[in-house]
């Protein structure tokens, strides 16, 4: 069972595979009293499994301390990012378009780093880590150099920034340090047979589109 536990400028998605309990992601500081509030009618003396973390961007991790202190959850990360999270820092990822470039090249200018606050990782994953009998994450590096994705029941993927679902047309994300190991990376999603891909931003993208834009970019 898949709920969507925040929206708007970053989702979270909470996952049951029978007595385990996985956080996605945990959204932007200013969805934390809401975030908190979905949590705690699902939690009460029950603990979090685990909170898995697809990156280590601060849009995806404000709230990633809290939860493992208030609900007892262990934090996962790649392991080319637990670095990242333990020092509490987010990179400036590469422009994929000009507008976005513009936006980078002024941001790195002015050496602006997004701050957070620091987690320990309890769990550093490396290519594929089950977490439950139908739950298990993949390495999809490209936004990122450790982006990761939760495959659940072989039917949905839970993606992060991977792709985006902001335009019916396109899940090219705005942002991505490696493009091609991205597409190489939505390449290997396809091979997992999920039918659903839910985003990081924006709502779902079928297989179908994904497809679509593989083999778009591939050839490019």
């Amino acid at each position: 069972m898949v709920y969507q536990t925040s929206e708007g400028r970053s989702n979270s998605y909470l996952i049951f595979d029978q007595d385990v309990s996985i956080l996605v992601d945990t959204s932007i500081k200013k969805s934390r009293k809401r975030l908190l509030k979905k949590l705690d009618t699902f939690f009460g003396k029950n603990k979090l499994s685990y909170l898995v973390l697809t990156h280590s961007h601060y849009d995806h991790v404000e709230n990633a301390a809290i939860i493992k202190e208030k609900y007892g959850a262990k934090v996962v990360i790649q392991s080319s990012e637990g670095d990242n999270l333990k020092q509490g820092t987010s990179l400036i990822p590469n422009g994929t378009n000009i507008l976005t470039c513009i936006i980078v090249g002024v941001e790195r200018k002015i050496n602006r780093i997004a701050s957070y606050e620091k987690v320990s990782p309890d769990i550093w994953v490396d290519d594929c880590y089950f977490l439950s009998s139908n739950c298990y994450l993949i390495h999809t590096p490209g936004h990122t150099k450790g982006s990761m994705s939760l495959i659940v029941d072989g039917e949905i993927a839970l993606v992060g920034d991977a792709m985006f679902g902001v335009f019916s047309w396109s899940v090219f994300p705005p942002f991505a340090d490696d493009v091609p190991i991205m597409i190489r990376s939505w390449e290997k999603l396809l091979k997992t047979d999920c039918e659903v891909y839910l985003p990081g931003h924006g709502t779902s993208n079928s297989k179908k589109l994904l497809k679509k834009q593989f083999e778009r970019h591939i050839l490019n």
